[in-house]
């Protein structure tokens, strides 16, 4: 980093800058590097948490649990009822966040665990990738989950910094990494979330001068839950889950606090959501299903995101959006080149967050490991599989796909397919395209536990072993 860029002061905008900003993202509106550059650029801090479900916020029902850091994000910006998470599962939910694409498209329709031997492929351009190439400071801090040996590690993705883990909080051995050095083999943690966001206030101090991505995805609420001892009962009738939620909520807080100390609150888009629907605890809100699983529940989540500067306190958008789209709506308002060379699922949402636009997806997919789950359009989802106990249906070989009319029953109860034949005849038709396209994608990676009982386990990295 140049001396000029380190001691470079923050920028305010004025309010001739901020209209032109507003008009530039008029629905429809193109965003080139050179308007981009005639207006500050945003930073970006990406909170993304560990299956914390649709109904897991106060502010979206929660009975028992307070959440006023994170609710304030929505508050002072925009709720958005009808987001997606790329997957229904982990990796291939930070897959598809971080690439803009569905995950069989990278390879990474899988979980990683301790003994794979794989991870996001190389050639593969991440959010911090492209951002650090348009000039951005990059820094990661939480769970990876995407590879752990070193041509996989989040520094040879795009992130100039890491501090964090390999993977999830209940994989061993679960040590943290800075970088890729060892700083603690054995993690308490019962002060995880805390050393996160005091990484998190750290890397905000020291890129103030300059536009920057920060990407702060926290193990938790996975399983096991760890908060610290005086927390304990904080969260009532709603237990370790809820006290688990509430220490990650004061972590929020602290970020959102290190953005206004460092003058960057009104030109630093902050976004909040999750990989996916809650695992054994926790709620789905009105939604069918849990995380893993192929119903709303598995992949609808939170999100809720301020940016002062162009979206109004008080919006909500009812339209649907997914992880994916996040990689070209940051390319467009970072002046950033979004990669030609490859299919991108994603599409800039930019108009949604900041006029309420409609969703420019006619169609969204859901993916399950290496098969489609679900397709679905503004009004309607055709959902082609399901569990019941341990066995996957796959409705197009038993029985029928279910066809459901999200804005009457989005707790997918009652199938209307013949109530509606050619719309459910058009989404099969997608849905047998899209099935045909990445069959050939398909990958086998293997059972949770290793063949080979010599097998490595955990993370091989330069100075690690």
């Amino acid at each position: 980093m140049s001396p000029d860029r380190k001691n470079a002061k923050p920028c305010r905008i004025g309010r001739f800058v901020l209209s032109l900003l507003l008009a530039l993202l008029a629905p429809g509106a193109a965003l080139s590097a050179q308007e981009a550059e005639g207006a500050p650029r945003p930073n970006f801090v990406v909170i993304f948490v560990d299956d914390l479900g649709w109904g897991d916020l106060s502010s979206s029902g929660a009975e028992y649990i307070e959440t006023p850091h994170i609710d304030s994000i929505g508050a002072d910006g925009l709720v958005m009822s009808q987001f997606y998470a790329g997957s229904n599962v982990c990796s291939p939910s930070r897959a598809a966040l971080l690439t803009g694409r569905y995950a069989p498209r990278s390879g990474m329709q899988f979980v990683t665990r301790p003994h794979s031997d794989w991870g996001l492929p190389g050639e593969e351009i991440t959010i911090a990738e492209m951002l650090r190439d348009a000039g951005y400071a990059t820094g990661m801090v939480g769970k990876w989950h995407l590879g752990h040996r070193l041509e996989y590690w989040p520094t040879q993705q795009g992130f100039e910094s890491f501090l964090g883990v390999p993977y999830s909080n209940d994989q061993e051995p679960f040590s943290l990494y800075r970088g890729t050095e060892t700083v603690e083999r054995e993690i308490d943690q019962t002060t995880l979330e805390d050393t996160y966001a005091t990484e998190a206030e750290r890397f905000i101090g020291a890129h103030a001068g300059e536009p920057f991505f920060l990407y702060y995805a926290t193990n938790f609420p996975h399983r096991p839950l760890f908060f610290p001892p005086e927390n304990t009962g904080r969260s009532g009738p709603a237990g370790d889950y809820g006290d688990t939620i509430e220490t990650l909520d004061d972590a929020v807080g602290r970020i959102l606090a290190a953005l206004d100390e460092n003058g960057l609150r009104e030109n630093t888009v902050v976004i909040f959501t999750s990989d996916n629907g809650p695992w054994f605890q926790g709620s789905s809100g009105p939604f069918k299903g849990h995380k893993g699983d192929t119903n709303e529940g598995g992949y609808r989540v939170p999100f809720l995101l301020r940016w002062p500067a162009a979206v109004a306190a008080g919006t909500h958008n009812d339209a649907m959006s997914m992880s994916i789209d996040m990689l070209p709506s940051f390319a467009r308002l970072a002046g950033a080149q979004v990669p030609q060379d490859r299919t991108i699922d994603g599409r800039d949402v930019t108009a949604m967050w900041t006029s309420g636009a409609p969703s420019p997806h006619e169609i969204l997919y859901f993916i399950n490991n290496n098969g489609l789950a679900a397709v679905r359009s503004p009004r309607f989802k055709l959902l082609l599989s399901e569990y019941y106990r341990a066995s996957h249906i796959d409705f197009r070989r038993y029985t029928a796909p279910k066809l459901f009319d999200m804005l009457a029953d989005p707790q997918e109860r009652y199938d209307i397919a013949n109530r509606y034949p050619d719309e459910y005849a058009r989404l099969l038709a997608l849905a047998d395209a899209m099935s045909a396209e990445i069959a050939p994608m398909a990958v086998d990676r293997g059972g949770i536990y290793p063949e080979n009982p010599d097998a490595i386990l955990g993370p091989v990295l330069e100075g690690d072993r």
